[in-house]
């Protein structure tokens, strides 16, 4: 707890604040803030010192106050755990699922973020970082689907309708940013028979964190590029969760906005799957969640899964 408020104390500060201030301020013992300050520098928080006191160099970070303000806006997820450095925020989140509650799993950086098909994803400071758990949600495996696409959709959505970008979707699981990838998603399930016994729902988006010049398919892109200047993290979680939660469980309502918003559908494509490579024009989604491909000779292929590159014309 007092390494919280410290936090915060230093958080709403411009300038160099001495350790006595904080003791007198917080109503406790110097010896409590230095102890405070050094726990706080081994989780990662970037306080530096000086003769004349502390000072928090880097400003962008969560704390549980955000947090909780965000909570008590949405009813779906109970708890929002943060973590200022982990190795991934879905393999925590699957070691919380035998507590049997819906979570958010929020890290400042990762070491070890992934994406599909096990790719690596750069997770640094500045990003924004999160799995969330769904326990025992009410979907058949046929329909775990809309998981992914709810997810995708409700990340571009938080964009537009908190900084104003022309967020689009691109088939399976991307959101791009003026044709570059600003974020993804990544969707584990585990089922029993015909039910859902939990599904994780990995988010990834670029927003005020450096963007590594490393490529697959498409170059990266962030917010604060886009943008060009740092944006607020806090207020684009919360529409994140607001609209995930309005939206969850609409299933004709999601694949409609999805297909409002894709980038995809009506533009020549090559798809990779797992046993071949198809090239041909992306018409619709089916009601079973695949993307229908025309190809040349007029034969249309559905495709649930693969990796999709626009082809330019």
């Amino acid at each position: 707890m007092q390494e919280e408020k410290i936090l915060k104390f230093l958080k709403g500060s411009h300038q160099i604040i001495s350790g006595e201030t904080i003791a007198k301020a917080l109503n406790i013992s110097r010896v409590s803030v230095w102890k405070a300050i050094r726990k706080l520098r081994e989780k990662g928080y970037p306080i530096k010192t000086t003769k004349k006191g502390y000072f928090l160099e880097d400003k962008d970070f969560f704390i549980e106050e955000d947090l909780n303000k965000i909570l008590e806006k949405i009813s779906l997820f109970k708890k929002i755990y943060l973590f200022p450095e982990t190795t991934s925020t879905m393999d925590i989140a699957k070691s919380y699922v035998e507590r049997g509650e819906n979570a958010v799993f929020l890290a400042e950086k990762q070491t070890k973020g992934r994406g599909r098909l096990g790719r690596s994803w750069e997770s640094l400071r500045g990003g924004l970082w999160l799995t969330l758990l769904l326990y025992k949600p009410p979907l058949n495996l046929k329909e775990a689907f809309f998981l992914n696409y709810l997810s995708s959709l409700v990340t571009a959505k938080a964009m537009i309708e908190t900084f104003n970008l022309p967020a689009r979707l691109k088939w399976p699981n991307d959101v791009l940013l003026f044709g570059k990838k600003v974020a993804g998603v990544l969707l584990e399930i585990k089922a029993e028979v015909d039910s859902l016994e939990y599904a994780l729902i990995g988010i990834g988006i670029n927003v005020n964190n450096p963007v590594l010049e490393k490529k697959f398919m498409i170059p990266a892109i962030s917010i604060k590029e886009a943008i060009g200047q740092e944006v607020d993290r806090a207020s684009l979680l919360e529409k994140l969760l607001i609209n995930f939660e309005t939206l969850y469980l609409k299933k004709k309502e999601i694949l409609n906005l999805w297909k409002e918003f894709s980038e995809t559908l009506g533009k020549e494509v090559k798809v990779l799957t797992s046993s071949s490579t198809l090239i041909g024009l992306a018409l619709d989604l089916d009601e079973e969640g695949r993307l229908l491909l025309k190809t040349k000779e007029g034969e249309i292929i559905p495709i649930f899964s693969g990796d999709c590159l626009h082809l330019r014309t």
